[in-house]
């Protein structure tokens, strides 16, 4: 089978068609001799270990334009099968898992009211939580693939790559991990309901624009209650990962144990990734210069038994 005349083609990463996947889209690959495009999968084939020998000898696989949606969909929803795959180095995996994460996490923020952000949210975190479980997944390791650049949907993506790193060396496990992935993943999702001019504002807030911001843990736990959540500890994570040990956080002024555990490891998180990476007003800073902040002048705010935890992963 070759292509239709006229139909217009997008190039796909061939890694992400894990052995055993049934695909709901046609898969193609470019024939030089007659110019056009030529049937590699067809629609309702499942991947199997001929088809992955044959993969090894073409470069780029395409598919066709009005196709796309169902591949993303198909990408994200193997994002587990892509992170456990023996056939990828991990910072490959890691880079690729990143990538569609950051794709599902920009379309949640743009739209949080949309069906299916649950089954999406979920696959993220469990793309992240096979990553976290494997030898390679090193603070230092999961650093490289974080985006460096300040955005909200990247920064919620790297505050869950390191809050699932710490709940780990901490000894959290299975279901506990699950869960700890979800609630720093959506930590910031009210933002999406805070005006965008204050979202991406070059330096200080004023008053009147840090109260609005001020709403979105609130909001946040307001959108994740609306896609089903009903854990309390992932609805702790996202409502009070702003509240400080001394009570001056927000937006219920929690004092010290009146704080559980997942949002205390989300605010270490929080500091450190926002620290650690570029804005338009700021240069980034090292990890050194990051703890060492937040050891002199957040004594009173976070948990120093997790900040101390972060030391020592950085030192691992």
């Amino acid at each position: 089978m070759q292509e239709k005349k006229g139909t217009l083609y997008k190039s796909i990463d061939k890694r992400l068609l894990t052995e055993g996947a049934r695909l709901d889209f046609s898969v193609y690959e470019s024939n030089p001799a007659k110019t056009v495009m030529s049937i590699f999968l067809q629609s309702d084939s499942v991947v199997d270990g001929n088809s992955k020998v044959r993969l090894r000898e073409i470069e780029t696989l395409f598919i066709a334009d009005e196709e796309y949606e169902k591949y993303k969909f198909y990408a994200q929803k193997h994002l587990q099968s892509i992170a456990n795959s023996p056939d990828i180095p991990f910072s490959e995996k890691a880079s690729i898992v990143y990538e569609k994460a950051s794709e599902a996490m920009d379309e949640l923020f743009r739209n949080p009211d949309a069906l299916g952000n649950m089954q999406k949210s979920q696959a993220i975190v469990d793309g992240f939580v096979s990553l976290a479980l494997q030898n390679e997944a090193t603070l230092s390791s999961v650093m490289k693939i974080a985006a460096h650049d300040y955005y909200t949907h990247t920064h919620s993506i790297n505050v869950s790559i390191y809050s699932l790193s710490l709940a780990k060396f901490i000894g959290l496990k299975d279901k506990d991990l699950e869960d700890m992935g979800m609630a720093s993943m959506l930590h910031d999702l009210g933002k999406s309901r805070v005006d965008w001019e204050i979202i991406n504002k070059n330096g200080k807030l004023s008053d009147a624009e840090f109260e609005q911001m001020k709403k979105h843990p609130g909001s946040g736990y307001e959108i994740a209650v609306e896609m089903g959540i009903t854990d309390k500890r992932i609805l702790a994570g996202i409502r009070s990962h702003h509240e400080k040990l001394d009570g001056n956080g927000y937006p219920d002024g929690l004092i010290d144990k009146q704080i559980s555990l997942f949002p205390r490891i989300i605010a270490v998180c929080d500091v450190f990734d926002a620290l650690t990476t570029k804005r338009s007003y700021k240069d980034a800073m090292t990890s050194f210069e990051a703890i060492k902040i937040m050891k002199e002048h957040m004594s009173t705010h976070l948990d120093m038994r997790l900040v101390n935890t972060l030391i020592k992963m950085c030192a691992a």
